[in-house]
């Protein structure tokens, strides 16, 4: 898969108060670079009383990074921070595999909108 959509960004939410007080959230950037849009279902084909429901707004591929994991964050965007007017996806799974077409090792994730 060709990974031309766009730039993505990712970035781990981190508290940045002093030890004791109330949190105050930031954010550390942990990837940058190119991803591909993936198609994706958006409602279970089959669904089961115990099954967890996930809503999935968005799926990407990037080359894979293995530091990225669930409730990272993600702008669809070149960015060196998150501002206050972008689009933030959460990321709410990760797999690290390989691309069948090319064996290059990617990562795809799901997200969810979380702050408009």
């Amino acid at each position: 898969m060709i990974l031309d959509s766009g730039i993505c960004t990712i970035f781990r939410k981190i508290n940045t108060a002093e030890p004791g007080r109330k949190p105050v959230w930031g954010y550390r950037l942990i990837h940058r670079g190119w991803y591909g849009e993936l198609h994706f279902e958006t409602a279970p084909a089959r669904p089961t009383e115990s099954r967890e429901e996930v809503r999935t707004d968005a799926r990407i591929r990037i080359y894979q990074n293995r530091s990225i994991a669930n409730h990272d964050v993600a702008v669809l965007r070149d960015a060196d921070a998150v501002d206050p007017g972008d689009t933030v996806y959460t990321v709410t799974r990760v797999y690290h595999g390989a691309d069948d077409e090319s064996a290059a090792l990617i990562s795809d994730l799901s997200l969810e909108v979380t702050a408009p």
